[in-house]
């Protein structure tokens, strides 16, 4: 193998370390082997660099020389963690610390601790390595270490923005490392002052100053875009997409998208290839260490031969029978891995076959996709939570069309966040799953037209809506997708109308015993759209060439189509420029004996008569959804009480008694999920519902085979919690 052969070559091209030689001599090769270990470190040959620092232990313990010692031990720690290898990492970095402690030696205990954390980060165990840097920063400075002082208060830092979303727990540790970085330095930088670039962006993002955010991490992306298969760029870009979208730059996220998207698959590339040579190197380790200990056993029986003649005559013999036996241990297991490598070579082209059809990369980018839905769904919980309270607060009667303009807004951002996440979903061949629950189709009409109210109005619009008296009233199918679909065309229809006419028709076609065939019309009397314009607007972005006066996203009618196709329908459209435009669709939905869908009553006093005495517990870490929720429930006479995260809604939970507990999912130090099943091991009888900004489809998968009652996706209409209320607790 390769890595056998450079340890030929390099054995045979290594200085020779005689019997003779002075300390400064082997000092000078352990240095020179350190230096060739960090040089194939960084090129990724870890297991020549491995050996590379094996060679300097036996002669360092030898010489007496600790520091050398600990730094080759870190050396091979830190290769070990490069190959995944944790256990034997951690192996080397505790003989590290116990050595330092016993000499109490400030400097090498504070580098056996750094390289301790780096365990903690491939262990995920961020306490523990938050923890760890604390007491590394204490020993520093005692010692004046400035470059540690500098590196464990960026660990503390990255860990708190990264892992805990607490940007004022980081900021400390931002502006400890800045003064540590010119402190000790006769007030010059000790290290170049871009390095804090990405968490001053990080940080400036987690408060909301978007624009600060877009600032620095471009700085950030400058900064490391030499090296395009780094995290570091990755990251970088991902945050100035975050905040452009934030600031409403759709566009320019666009084509930060795309750039994202590419580093994206090269780094996917790269990563493959590393997985690979990992997998080598893991073999070609296992090699050398089996050569390092047959050279061990090797040097001890020559020591022990002049000792004892005659034990070695045995030891000899027994060797030989031990050696011959390893020998064809290692044919056969050579032999074994041989197949192993050609199999893995054979499937790794497979699978770069089947990756160059972007199956990996549109995983990527839906995960991507979700995490930013969920980070725009939380905040728009909160302003539309917020919006529809002061919408009723009869003190600021005087400002609702500008609560009603705010609430337009965020519903329209919910749509644009819920177009973008459903198009991914398609593309990235991700099965979309159609619900089949009954729904009111009279009332899902009207909510559509509730919802775009201030569109009509803007545009000086009437919006009528004719349903056939033979349709039934409840009907079973997926309302959420039927009415992303009614939207997207009423919403286009109303937007390229000017004091006109839009009518939403609902007709008959078809009925069988347990099937009903519908078709719908969104007609208007509007500008119309040529016959060049309808080949291209069910495009992707194909209305976004329009006049600037009606430009728009350019997904509506490319989602509507795809949401179609998954129902085995199809959109049609007649139009004629300057004669209005209809757009149409046929679907079919299963009916129902049900005669009624549970919905939410006109006067609150009905709905306190229902849920008199009774208690909610509302377990979440963001104060502006928590007291949305909170006021979403005291609506209906319910006494609700708050926890900011769930250990503390535990605690409550073992101390009160609670009706209904809304727990959100996604939570700093225990998630729902970890607290839901913590709750259940006292109290199996309290209903458990999860509070979400993911998406419904996502949200479901995520919560199977947890003992949860039911769940919710933020943000929610109240008369979809009030069914909930109800549902659970109606005595």
């Amino acid at each position: 193998m390769l890595t056998s052969s450079l340890y030929a070559q390099n054995s045979e091209k290594a200085i020779t370390i005689s019997p003779d030689s002075t300390k400064e001599e082997i000092t000078a090769y352990i240095k020179s082997n350190l230096e060739k270990s960090a040089t194939e470190m960084e090129k990724g040959n870890y297991p020549v660099a491995i050996l590379y620092s094996h060679r300097n232990l036996e002669l360092a313990e030898k010489s007496g020389d600790s520091i050398l010692l600990a730094v080759s031990r870190s050396y091979i720690a830190n290769n070990y963690l490069k190959l995944e290898n944790v256990e034997e990492a951690r192996n080397y970095i505790n003989k590290n610390i116990n050595m330092a402690e016993t000499m109490k030696d400030t400097l090498m205990i504070n580098a056996a601790k750094i390289d301790l954390a780096n365990v903690y980060i491939k262990e995920r165990r961020y306490e523990d390595f938050i923890q760890l840097n604390k007491e590394v920063i204490a020993l520093a400075k005692k010692a004046k270490d400035s470059y540690r002082l500098i590196t464990s208060s960026l660990n503390i830092a990255e860990a708190y923005l990264m892992e805990f979303n607490k940007p004022d727990s980081a900021i400390t540790y931002i502006d400890s490392a800045k003064i540590y970085n010119i402190r000790f330095s006769d007030n010059k930088p000790y290290l170049p002052e871009d390095i804090f670039y990405y968490l001053d962006a990080e940080y400036a993002f987690q408060k909301g100053d978007f624009k600060e955010a877009k600032i620095n991490f471009e700085l950030a992306i400058e900064k490391f875009k030499s090296n395009e298969g780094s995290e570091e760029l990755l990251y970088s870009y991902s945050g100035y997409l975050r905040s452009q979208a934030e600031l409403g730059e759709y566009r320019e996220a666009y084509e930060s998208f795309k750039v994202l998207d590419t580093l994206f698959k090269n780094k996917l590339k790269s990563v493959l290839e590393e997985s690979n040579k990992t997998i080598q190197d893991r073999i070609e380790i296992e090699n050398i260490e089996q050569e390092i200990k047959n050279k061990e056993l090797q040097n001890k029986i020559i020591s022990a031969k002049a000792e004892k003649n005659r034990i070695l005559l045995i030891a000899s013999v027994a060797l030989l029978v031990l050696l011959l036996l390893v020998l064809l241990f290692f044919v056969c297991e050579r032999k074994k891995r041989t197949v192993l490598m050609q199999q893995l070579k054979r499937k790794n082209e497979e699978y770069l076959d089947a990756k160059d059809k972007s199956e990996e990369m549109a995983r990527v980018k839906t995960k991507f996709l979700s995490t930013i839905s969920h980070e725009l769904r939380t905040p728009l919980y909160g302003i539309i939570g917020l919006s529809n309270d002061l919408f009723l607060a009869p003190e600021l009667s005087s400002h609702k069309k500008e609560i009603q303009s705010l609430k337009f807004s965020a519903n329209y951002l919910l749509n644009l966040v819920n177009d973008v996440l459903t198009l991914n979903k398609i593309e990235s061949g991700t099965s979309i799953k159609l619900e089949n629950k009954p729904f009111n189709l009279q009332e899902l009409v009207e909510d559509i037209n509730v919802s775009l109210k201030f569109m009509r109005q803007k545009n000086n619009n009437q919006l009528k809506i004719k349903i056939d008296k033979d349709v039934p009233k409840i009907l079973v199918g997926d309302k959420i997708k039927l009415s992303q679909i009614l939207i997207n065309l009423t919403g286009n229809a109303l937007k390229f109308t000017n004091e006109g006419e839009i009518k939403i028709f609902v007709d008959l076609i078809q009925k069988e015993e347990k099937r009903i065939k519908l078709k719908f019309q969104v007609k208007d009397n509007g500008i119309g759209i040529s016959a060049e314009e309808q080949k291209e607007i069910f495009k992707e972005f194909g209305n976004s060439t329009k006049t600037s006066k009606f430009a728009g996203t350019g997904l509506g009618l490319n989602i509507v189509t795809k949401l179609l196709k998954e129902m085995n329908s199809e959109i049609q459209l007649i139009s004629k420029t300057g004669k209005g435009s209809n757009f149409y669709f046929e679907v079919e939905l299963e009916t129902t004996d049900q005669e009624e869908v549970v919905s939410q009553p006109n006067a609150l006093n009905n709905s306190e008569v229902e849920f008199t005495g009774k208690k909610i517990l509302i377990i979440d870490d963001n104060h502006i959804n928590q007291l949305v929720t909170k006021k979403y429930i005291e609506r209906y006479g319910i006494k609700a009480k708050s926890a900011d995260d769930a250990v503390e809604g535990i605690e409550m939970l073992k101390n009160e008694s609670f009706d209904l507990v809304f727990m959100d999912l996604n939570m700093p130090k225990l998630n729902g999920l970890e607290a839901t099943s913590m709750i259940r091991a006292f109290n199996k009888k309290v209903k458990i519902i999860i509070l979400s900004a993911t998406e419904v489809g996502e949200l479901r998968d995520k919560i199977k085979g947890y003992a949860i009652n039911d769940f919710l996706s933020k943000p929610y209409k109240t008369k979809d919690l009030y069914n909930l209320l109800l549902k659970y607790l109606k005595s």
